[in-house]
């Protein structure tokens, strides 16, 4: 902001590094530049700031479109002054000598006069699109037909003004019709979304069968190694008992061979002890048949006195163990008979 400090008479002004100052003095230019500091006496002066930074300004155009639905077009303006001498004469950028403010609104002028240069291109294509159309790529081809006018307008050139760029922030119709314009929208999108979810519930199906068949193939693969493995182990245990059946069948064949072959050693080791227990009973039956042949015949030989004492020597050895004896007459009368005959013969045989 210029600053206008009052010593007595006489004025001081200083303008800011973005302020244009133009000094008038009895109606002629005196003084022009940007920044300026310097002393006047304010009875015979004019003084006109303007600035020489970009200008934004914004402003609301409300347009009808084809179907005759109202809208409104927000836009955003840059511009800047580029002649502020041929600015000056066009709108009042006076300051007062006072306190250094405007004592019109110049910037507020300016804004209306952009908005009013701005408002022909945007209601001409407004004019031509139905609602949907221009709410749907109307910013886009309101702001490129804004800047292709502004640029070419002449009458901005007289104003000594000069476009930096144009910005349409929203193409909006009234609110009930901007309702009405989202209802469709909401709903796609609503769709959209319940599309989204039916497909990833359909996707979540589509993977649980595929984790579910996935499992179900493991369960097949692993009973079929099961059973493989129970095919394998039930060889195993046969061929175990296959082997174990044979080395059985040999152990026992070794077995009943070495069995034979005891019973068969035992057997001729008895028929040896036979055959050799026989023949000692042969040999033995043969000497006490021998031994009681040559008795008796010693026994014939002998006379009857010698029997009756062999007898009698054999029957004292005996009497211990006889319980009961019997002796006949006839038996004593026949032995004394046969030893009183041998007495007479004895005797006969020994006389002359």
């Amino acid at each position: 902001m210029t600053t206008i400090a009052r010593v007595g008479f006489v004025r001081h002004l200083r303008a800011e590094p973005n302020e244009f100052i133009l000094h008038y003095r009895g109606g002629k230019l005196t003084r022009r530049g940007v920044s300026l500091a310097y002393w006047f006496m304010p009875l015979r002066t004019a003084i006109a700031m303007l600035p020489v930074q970009d200008v934004e300004t914004t402003f609301v155009l409300s347009e009808r479109t084809l179907d005759y639905q109202d809208l409104a077009v927000q836009c955003t303006l840059v511009y800047r002054v580029v002649e502020p001498e041929v600015a000056a004469t066009r709108v009042n950028f006076a300051l007062s000598l006072q306190s250094g403010a405007w004592i019109d609104q110049p910037l507020e002028r300016l804004a209306s006069f952009w908005s009013q240069r701005a408002r022909r291109p945007a209601r001409t294509y407004l004019a031509s699109v139905p609602l949907v159309d221009a709410v749907g790529r109307g910013a886009e081809v309101i702001r490129a037909a804004i800047e292709e006018v502004l640029r070419s307008d002449p009458a901005i050139q007289e104003m000594g003004l000069a476009l930096v760029s144009v910005n349409v922030q929203r193409v909006s119709p009234a609110a009930e019709v901007d309702k009405a314009l989202q209802v469709p929208i909401r709903e796609s999108i609503q769709q959209r979304a319940d599309q989204a979810i039916f497909a990833r519930r359909a996707d979540a199906v589509e993977n649980e069968r595929a984790i579910k068949q996935n499992e179900l193939a493991t369960e097949i693969e692993l009973a079929r190694q099961q059973e493989d493995l129970i095919r394998r182990e039930g060889a195993n245990r046969l061929l175990e008992t296959e082997h174990q059946a044979a080395a059985d069948r040999v152990r026992t064949e070794a077995e009943l061979a070495r069995a034979a072959l005891i019973a068969d050693a035992y057997a001729r080791d008895q028929r040896t002890h036979a055959e050799a227990d026989a023949q000692t009973r042969r040999l033995l039956g043969e000497a006490d048949a021998d031994g009681e042949a040559r008795r008796v015949a010693v026994w014939q030989a002998a006379p009857t006195r010698v029997l009756l004492g062999l007898a009698a020597q054999e029957f004292a050895g005996k009497i211990g163990s006889i319980n009961h004896l019997n002796l006949s007459p006839d038996l004593l009368a026949s032995t004394m008979q046969l030893f009183l005959q041998e007495q007479a013969d004895h005797q006969a045989a020994a006389l002359p």
